[in-house]
């Protein structure tokens, strides 16, 4: 199982080896925030307006296609999500952005995280490491689920968050593993026994 952070203070620490001085700056510009189950922070077509570090609770990524919905992936505490492209480059989303619980989340506005940039020069260098972060995280998952058996993809997402699968409907878990409901049972029995 991943050790994951339980503060947006020991995620800025561990990731992206920020300095605690400099860590207290940005913290103060975030503000903790209640997202109810089902509510939404972005809509497709809509522009995602926060960064968001997961404290509590589960957000999930979908889109439809073909007239059905795709989980491409569920976020849990200890992550930081938004919508890169909407957030950093003023497009419209491309994803719904859901809380599948009621969630708690340290989020920063666009504007705030503007006026973070100007207080802190510094975050450029710190927001750079985010980025490739961001990204090889992503590629890491691309890679891993593209070259892996229905199987293995199932080992990689409960060693990486196992309280997903005591939490979240099955459905959501499996549409984002790329299987069926009944696929994942299947799996899911063979490899707990």
């Amino acid at each position: 199982m991943i050790n994951k952070v339980k503060t947006l203070a020991s995620f800025l620490k561990q990731q992206l080896d920020m300095p605690e001085s400099l860590i207290q700056q940005v913290i103060g510009f975030y503000r903790e925030e209640q997202i109810p189950k089902n509510h939404f922070v972005a809509q497709k077509g809509q522009y995602c307006q926060k960064l968001c570090f997961l404290r509590e609770g589960f957000l999930r990524f979908y889109s439809y296609s073909d007239q059905k919905t795709v989980t491409h992936w569920i976020f849990g505490k200890g992550q930081l999500v938004t919508d890169v492209a909407s957030f950093y480059l003023g497009e419209p989303a491309k994803w719904q952005i859901q809380a599948l619980s009621d969630t708690v989340i340290q989020g920063i506005n666009i504007e705030d995280y503007q006026r973070m940039r100007t207080a802190i020069p510094e975050w450029d260098i710190y927001e750079k490491r985010l980025l490739v972060k961001l990204m090889s995280a992503l590629e890491n998952r691309v890679y891993a689920f593209l070259s892996m058996s229905a199987e293995e993809r199932f080992q990689y997402l409960f060693r990486s968050d196992p309280e997903m699968f005591n939490e979240l409907p099955l459905h959501y878990l499996a549409s984002m593993l790329g299987m069926t409901p009944e696929t994942l049972s299947r799996i899911r029995r063979k490899s707990i026994s």
